[in-house]
Order: C-alpha cells, then structure tokens, then sequence
C-alpha cells in the first residue's frame, strides 16, 4: 500500500483561500498518482490534532478533482465544521474552518455593526455596507454536508513493506514527528520525505522568527526516519547533501525535477481565432474588475509572495531607472500575490514614491483564473529572487509562452533554460540591462518565445511518472 502525506495541505485550507506552491506541488502530484497506481493501492494520511494520532483515508475522491479547491477538501476532511468561502461573512474567511473561532470573531463584527463603526470594518479591509449586505442575502442551502470520510488510525493498518511518501512541509508540527518514528520503528514502513528547499538554512536572513531553527531539527531528525529523500531540482539535492555531510548522517537523494507547464493556472481564453468577441469575453470570465483595469496598459508581471528573498526593492529600483530611460516605452509592472515578511524596504518606498508614481501597481491575491489572465496578457515576467528551491512562476509564465527575467541562482536555470533572459540578484544595473533588452528590442523576446514554443516543457505527468520510479525502488 502507498500513504501519501496530505498533513500540509489541511493545515493550509484551514484558514487560507488560495494555494501556495508547495500545497500545489502536493496536489497536482498525488492526483496523479492516484491514477497511476490505483485508489485501492493508495490512501491519503495525515497528522489528525484532535485524535492525536496518524490516520489515513481512502483517495478516490481526489483523482477528480481537476484543480486545487481549499471548499472542496475542507468539505471531504472537516464535514460538518467545513464552511465554504462564499458563505463566511466578510472578514472572517480564515475562520471558516474552526467553528468555535468563528462564532467568537462574528459576535465582535456584529456589535460593531449593530453601532454602525464604519471605521473598524475599514480597519479590517472591508465595510459596513459589505457586512449588511451578507446578513441579509439569503441563507445558503448545504448541500455537501455529508462527505466526510472517515479516518482510520495508520498504525492498525499499515504494514512492513508499505511506503509512505511527505511531499510537503511538515516541519514544526507538534507530535507528527514521533509518529512517524513509530511508524517508522513499529511497523517497518518505507518513509519518502519530497525536500523542496533549504533556504531556511541557506538564506536565514529572510527567515521570519526562529523558523530556521526549528527547520534544522525537522531536517535532522527526518533523516532518521526516512529512507530516501527526494529534492526538486540538482541545486537542492547539492544542499542537502552538503547538510547530511555536516550532521554525519546519510541517505540517498533521489532528483526528481518539478513542472514547466502548468495547467491548474489557467486562462479562460477561447482558442477559436474565428471567433475573436467570444474569445475576449471568455479570457474577461471571472476576472475582478480591479484586476482588469490593471491590464489596460502593457505590463510586466511578478508573481509569488512579497517578501524580501524575492528581491523586490532590487527590482523596483530597476524599475525606477527604466522609467527615466529617455525613449524607452516603459511597461507598468505589476506584482501579484499576498504579502510577506521582511519587505519593509520595498514598502517604504512604494509609499515614498506614490508606487514609483504608478508604474507599479498590485495585484493580491489572485484567483487561479484572474492570475492565468495576468499571465497571458504579460509582455515577460520577471522573478529576480535572491534564493529559489525551484521557481514555480518561471514555469508558469514558460506554460503561457512568455519569457522572463530571472536570476541566474539556485535552481531557477533549471527551469529557465535557455528561454529566459538572466541577470544577477544582486547587481540592480544587471536586473535593469537584461529588462530593458527584453522591453527595447521586441525581436529578442520573441526568439525566446520561439524558444519555448519548440521546447517540451516538463509535465506534472513526467513528475509522477519520476516518483513513480523512485517508489519501485524501495526502501534503501
């Protein structure tokens, strides 16, 4: 029997609406091994909190799900404590999953409300007017109250031989480690942990709190359960092999590359060119107005969140002299993703300069639907990260055919290639050179595009069909 660890990703739809990178990576992969392997030969496990204890269910409702839906999934695990994002009250969809927390934070909003504090629902990023309005739209009919699954406990199931396969971030989790050493220990599962990164331990100073701290124990004490680890890409398999090296304990590494082309971010375009007003009307389907206006000028987009290992100062500054650059026809750029950590830099001066005097502007949190649109209107894209484990953007800007800029660090070469346009993190004149040649000279960015036109981008079909043979390997 395969376990494939999903502890991440109900960590993650507990409060968040979107999904992040690695919870995508874990997605896209076990659906697909789930149809590659069989639901009777795979079961999806997790660390439940409340039982504190590793259980696991059945995982044919997965292979169906053709894109990440934090609703759907908090239906299938929460059941009755799942609230759909369209039925929280404004303000409290991060609470929508914890019904007590819920309650408690609705009570609050209601007082305010019933005194008409216009200024404490500003505060939260919404209004009075929003909050009346949901009160008093119809109260929706629950017609998915029922799709539980039910949980059995791992360890009266599993047997010797069985593998199980982490593909997200599991670290810091209270609990979860000494159960996968009994696991481990008790019952003599194969345990295959997916790394995605060391940037923790590489690049701290990006690092929000003690996380590196904790990141280092994870990392340490993975290493005596697991019996083979998987990285991302050749760069990561370099540090976490130089890190086994450090604390005199080894395990086999296997490489497994993530995706190029996507196809959960996507556009709504209609590909008939004989039907060019039903085509634009298709790719405007659920797109916010405000994301709309964002795109009436040609623009350069920045995907990901906004914290300071993206290098955003570095790159607006770069802006900044493209905008002075007499005779250039300068692109808008736009960033597009929620906020970070440690990027009071780049804010002070977004605000200092009225957003570079609007050649920067933002785009949080957009929909999968609202964010292939960015994509697909881009001139290029830009990802100028002073660290990367992958680069997911630089793929999915390949997947729309659009170039980028890219730092040449890391792994992010490894998914550019020779299709994208390279420039040093840490040199502001060599991220403003390699922007303004893909903005002033229209036919070398199009030679990049050919490039990837004629490129056979990585699928997350050849990722599964990897892990796959990883998996027939056994234990080490």
């Amino acid at each position: 029997m395969y376990y494939f660890d999903v502890t991440d990703i109900l960590l993650y739809i507990e409060k968040e609406t979107t999904v992040s990178g690695i919870q995508r990576v874990s997605f896209e992969v076990i659906r697909r091994m789930v149809a590659r392997l069989g639901a009777d030969n795979v079961r999806l496990s997790y660390w439940d909190r409340r039982r504190r204890a590793y259980v696991s269910v059945e995982s044919s409702f997965i292979s169906g799900m053709e894109e990440f839906s934090a609703d759907d999934l908090g239906e299938v695990f929460f059941g009755k404590r799942a609230r759909r994002q369209s039925d929280a009250a404004p303000t409290l969809v991060r609470y929508r999953n914890k019904p007590v927390k819920y309650w408690l934070h609705y009570m609050v909003r209601a007082y305010h409300a019933a005194r008409g504090h216009e200024r404490y629902f500003a505060r939260k990023g919404s209004s009075l007017e929003a909050w009346n309005a949901f009160k008093e739209r119809p109260i929706p009919v629950q017609a998915k109250a029922n799709q539980e699954i039910e949980p059995f406990n791992l360890s009266q199931t599993v047997k010797a031989g069985d593998q199980l396969v982490i593909l997200g971030a599991i670290w810091d989790i209270d609990g979860l480690e000494q159960a996968l050493q009994g696991l481990k220990d008790d019952h003599g599962i194969a345990i295959h942990q997916l790394v995605h990164d060391l940037i923790p331990l590489i690049a701290k100073e990006h690092i929000a709190a003690d996380f590196s701290g904790a990141f280092f124990h994870w990392l340490e004490a993975s290493i005596r359960y697991c019996d083979r680890f998987i990285a991302n890409s050749q760069n990561t398999a370099q540090d976490l092999q130089r890190f086994m090296d450090e604390v005199g304990r080894q395990r086999p590494i296997d490489v497994v590359p993530l995706a190029q082309k996507f196809s959960v971010v996507h556009s709504n375009r209609v590909s008939d060119p004989a039907k060019p007003i039903q085509s634009r009307l298709s790719s405007l389907d659920g797109v916010r107005h405000s994301v709309l206006n964002l795109t009436k000028m040609p623009y350069v987009l920045v995907v990901g969140t906004m914290e300071s290992r993206k290098n955003l100062w570095s790159l607006a500054q770069a802006w900044q002299r493209l905008a002075q650059t007499p005779e250039l026809n300068v692109p808008r750029l736009i960033f597009a993703g929620k906020r970070g950590w440690y990027n009071d830099d780049f804010e002070a001066l977004m605000e200092a300069t009225g957003n570079l005097g609007g050649w920067v502007q933002f785009a949080e949190g957009p929909s999968d639907t609202e964010l292939g649109f960015l994509y697909e209107n881009c001139l290029f894209t830009a990802t100028v990260s002073f660290y990367e484990g992958w680069g997911l953007p630089i793929g999915e800007s390949l997947s729309f055919g659009k170039t980028a800029v890219v730092a040449q660090n890391s792994s992010m070469p490894e998914v550019g290639g020779d299709m994208v346009a390279y420039c040093d993190a840490h040199s502001i004149s060599s991220i403003y050179d390699a922007c303004y040649k893909l903005i002033a000279d229209p036919n070398y960015r199009r030679e990049l595009e050919q490039k990837i036109s004629a490129t056979s981008l990585r699928t997350w079909d050849d990722v599964a069909q990897d892990v796959e043979t990883v998996l027939n390997k056994g234990p080490s």
